[in-house]
């Protein structure tokens, strides 16, 4: 039996990530929906992503949300977005279904970091904060302004002296806290349904841009950065996967940033490492016993901004090249095996058009290609047009030769494709 998982909204790095953990598992089907036109449009196979009115502060939100749920069949909602947590967290009874967060009371809190440093006010991890900004010492400057609400550092700014401050205004729904000058982690966390802490693992913030890290690197958890997770999960009730930000003050002691109770993106370096997360939570929420495997060794992650097409392409039939196309510089050609493939997995055909010089069987069998991928081998000369062997009814033509495409496409005007342009054609 499958369980039915809907991960909302899908569009976010984390969201997205959460997918990533979730796609292969045996023992899940996953379904995305967002309030929103985002990426998770292209990463879903159709008929399992919907977008519509899913605004949580919409008057329409639950009746819509609702009829999602029974439309789908979805077991299991898991909440990607700080504010979504803490709907969740307070209305989980509203919905027949299970939910992936933690309590309403510990969602608040991590939702509000004035609520936040009231809950650990009396541990030497929690920062120096101050009422206003005229209530901070002349000798306290500079200091850290933040929203009372937010998350990876948007909307926060330096202020450098008092006479900077006298320049800015901030209300209620800022704090001020002090300027912490030194390396910043992230500590990733996984609560099970009994409340045990089970996994916590450090990462620096290498490079932040947006708020996301960009680079981070497995570093150890100290004994001051576990003590830390063990308190933050014994005064609060976490479960499945969270992580808190910390960073150093000007003697080398970390200071308590914040708290999520929702999983980040970059818990994918973890989960890499042999932590899937969702999938453990899922588990947890369905009353399963978990247990996993990390595996050792340094590692760090590099992201960037990924790209992803809608190409309105529609083929059944695939005539591509082998030499300098599927086979690059003696190497299989990745991003082309793997459409191959695609095009195996959706019953498309695929013919093979070759000029290849010598024994093409010894050629493949050298490269371990298996001549049943192709539905239909012509191995042509160089004195033959290789539109002579092409159907061009719902076909399409992929050949590292810009003279063999342009004939192609002047003959019978059908799509074709270069080998950097293939990963267009590529889902998921």
């Amino acid at each position: 039996m499958k369980w039915n998982v809907l991960i909302f909204p899908a569009g976010a790095e984390n969201a997205l990530e959460i997918y990533e953990a979730l796609r292969y598992n045996l023992n899940v089907e996953v379904f995305g929906a967002s309030g929103k036109k985002d990426f998770a449009e292209y990463k879903y196979p159709n008929d399992k992503y919907i977008e519509g009115d899913f605004w949580i502060y919409s008057k329409d939100f639950k009746a819509n949300f609702q009829m999602l749920l029974e439309k789908y069949k979805i077991d299991i909602v898991i909440p990607t977005h700080d504010d979504a947590a803490l709907y969740f967290a307070e209305n989980r009874n509203q919905f027949n279904v299970r939910i992936l967060v933690s309590d309403a009371r510990t969602a608040k809190i991590c939702r509000e970091k004035r609520l936040m440093y009231q809950e650990i006010s009396d541990m030497p991890f929690c920062p120096i904060t101050y009422q206003s900004l005229d209530a901070v010492p002349k000798e306290d400057f500079p200091v850290f302004v933040k929203p009372n609400i937010g998350a990876g550092g948007r909307g926060a700014f330096c202020i450098k002296s008092r006479e900077d401050a006298r320049k800015e205004s901030c209300g209620e729904e800022f704090v001020v806290a002090e300027f912490l000058p030194g390396k910043e982690l992230t500590v990733d966390c996984f609560t099970n349904r009994k409340g045990e802490l089970v996994f916590v693992g450090a990462r620096s913030r290498d490079r932040i841009q947006m708020g996301i890290a960009f680079r981070s690197t497995r570093v150890s958890a100290t004994d001051e950065i576990y003590q830390m997770a063990k308190i933050l999960n014994g005064r609060l009730s976490f479960l499945g996967a969270w992580y808190f930000q910390v960073k150093e003050d000007k003697e080398g002691q970390y200071k308590l940033l914040e708290i999520s109770c929702r999983q980040s993106g970059t818990m994918t370096l973890y989960r890499h490492l042999g932590i899937n997360f969702p999938m453990l939570g899922v588990f947890e929420l369905m009353g399963r016993d978990t247990s996993y495997v990390l595996n050792s060794g340094e590692c760090q992650i590099e992201r960037c901004l990924m790209t992803k097409f809608k190409y309105e392409c529609s083929f059944e039939n695939v005539y591509i090249d082998m030499d300098d196309t599927i086979i690059i510089d003696g190497k299989v050609c990745t991003v082309i095996i793997a459409f191959i493939y695609q095009c195996v997995n959706m019953q498309k055909k695929i013919f093979l058009l070759t000029r290849h010089e010598g024994d093409l069987s010894d050629f493949m069998e050298k490269h371990k290609l298996s001549e049943t991928l192709f539905d239909k081998i012509y191995h042509i000369g160089f004195d033959v047009a290789k539109a002579t062997f092409i159907d061009p009814q719902n076909s399409i033509f992929i050949d590292n030769s810009y003279q063999e495409r342009k004939a192609i496409y002047e003959m019978y005007g059908i799509p074709v494709f270069d080998v950097d342009m293939v990963d267009m054609l590529l889902e998921g």
